[in-house]
C-alpha cells in the first residue's frame, strides 16, 4: 500500500456549504466530511446528499477526500459515502471488531455499485471510548482495509471515562500508548498525537499545534488533523523535515556509504555514532521529504487550475 501524505487535515460538516465551498482553498492534505457529530440528527439525511459535491469541490486543491460517518447507522452512510473519489471511511466510536468488518462488507457492496474497484476505499478506525480501548487489537485487525487508526483520547473518551478533558496531564496516557504500539505492529498510520499540556481547549491555536506537529514528527508521527483552518499550515510544516534535515541525512547516508565500501559498519562523524540504524533513519527522512514534496506539489497544481479557472467567473460578476 503506497503511504499517503497526512500531515493536515480539516474535519468539517458536509451540510455547512460554505465551509466545503472553500474547503478547497485551505491547503490540507486530506480534508475529512463529517455525517456524524457535526452534523445535527435533523438534517443527517441531507448529509448523505452532499458528498459528490463536497468530493468536487474538495479535490480542486489537491486533497484527499475521507468522509466520517456515524458508527450507529453504517448502512444507511456507508452507500452514500463510498462514491468514486472517497478513499477512506472513517469509522467514530469503534467498540468491536465485528463493527469493522460489517464495514468492510458493507463498503465491499458499495463499491461493487459504484464501479470502483475493489479494496480502494479504506478504513480509519477510531478508538473513542474504554471498550474500544479493551479491545483494541482486535478491532485494529479486522480488516484489510484499515490504514489508519487513532486510540483513546479526545471529547468523546473524556465523558466516557469521566475526565476533564483539558488539564495539565496526559490523562489518556495508558490508551494513547496503547493505539500506538497497536497501530505499529500492525503497520497502520497511528493518527494519534504525544501529549502535550493544552488548558484552554483553543482548536485554533497555531503556536500550539506547530510545536505538537514537530514533536509529532520527533516520534516518528507523520499525520495531523484539526477543526480550525489556522492549525494546516503549522502542520505541513512542523510534519515536514526542514532543509537543514534533510542535508544532514544526505551527509550521514554519504558517510555510511563510505564506511560500507571500507567494510566498516560503523564510524563517527561529527561526534555522532553512525551505524546502520542511524543511516536507515536518514533514509527514512529523505523518504518522507520526498514524499512531502510531491504532495505540495500536486496541491500547488491543482489549487493554480482551479484558481485559473475561477478567475473569468470572478471577472464577469
Amino acid at each position: 500500500m503506497a503511504r499517503r501524505v497526512r500531515r493536515s487535515g480539516l474535519t468539517m460538516p458536509i451540510n455547512t456549504q460554505r465551509f466545503v465551498d472553500r474547503s478547497w482553498t485551505r491547503n490540507c492534505d486530506f480534508l475529512n466530511f463529517d455525517f456524524e457529530d457535526s452534523v445535527p440528527q435533523s438534517q443527517k439525511a441531507l448529509a448523505r446528499t452532499r458528498v459528490a459535491h463536497a468530493i468536487t469541490q474538495g479535490r480542486k486543491g489537491g486533497a484527499d477526500i475521507t468522509i466520517r460517518i456515524n458508527c450507529s447507522y453504517p448502512e444507511a452512510d456507508v452507500p452514500a459515502a463510498v462514491l468514486p473519489g472517497v478513499v477512506q471511511i472513517n469509522f467514530p466510536k469503534a467498540e468491536t471488531a465485528e463493527q469493522m468488518r460489517h464495514l468492510d462488507r458493507l463498503i465491499t457492496e458499495a463499491e461493487r455499485r459504484q464501479g470502483i474497484r475493489p479494496g480502494t476505499v479504506r478504513i480509519g478506525a477510531n478508538i473513542e471510548t474504554t471498550l474500544g480501548v479493551a479491545n483494541s487489537y482486535e478491532i485494529a485487525s479486522a480488516s484489510p482495509r484499515i490504514d489508519g487508526f487513532a486510540g483513546g483520547t479526545g471529547y468523546d473518551m473524556s465523558m466516557d471515562m469521566g475526565l476533564e478533558m483539558f488539564v495539565g496531564f496526559d490523562q489518556f496516557v495508558y490508551n494513547r500508548g496503547e493505539g500506538a504500539l497497536i497501530a505499529m505492529a500492525l503497520g497502520l498510520e497511528y493518527t494519534g498525537s504525544v501529549y502535550m499540556p493544552d488548558t484552554t481547549g483553543d482548536v485554533g491555536n497555531a503556536e500550539l499545534t506547530r510545536q505538537r506537529a514537530e514533536a509529532n514528527r520527533q516520534a516518528g508521527l507523520r499525520s495531523g488533523s484539526g477543526l480550525h483552518p489556522n492549525t494546516v499550515e503549522p502542520q505541513n510544516i512542523g510534519l515536514t523535515p526542514t532543509s537543514e534535515e534533510v542535508q544532514e541525512a544526505q551527509r550521514l547516508l554519504e558517510y555510511f556509504a563510505q564506511l560500507d565500501a571500507r567494510g566498516a559498519v560503523e564510524g563517527e562523524l561529527d561526534g555522532r555514532i553512525v551505524d546502520k540504524y542511524a543511516a536507515a533513519r536518514a533514509a527514512g527522512v529523505l523518504e518522507w521529504s520526498a514524499l512531502c514534496t510531491q504532495k505540495d506539489t500536486q496541491k500547488a497544481t491543482a489549487q493554480a487550475q482551479a484558481r485559473a479557472l475561477e478567475t473569468p467567473e470572478r471577472s464577469n460578476a
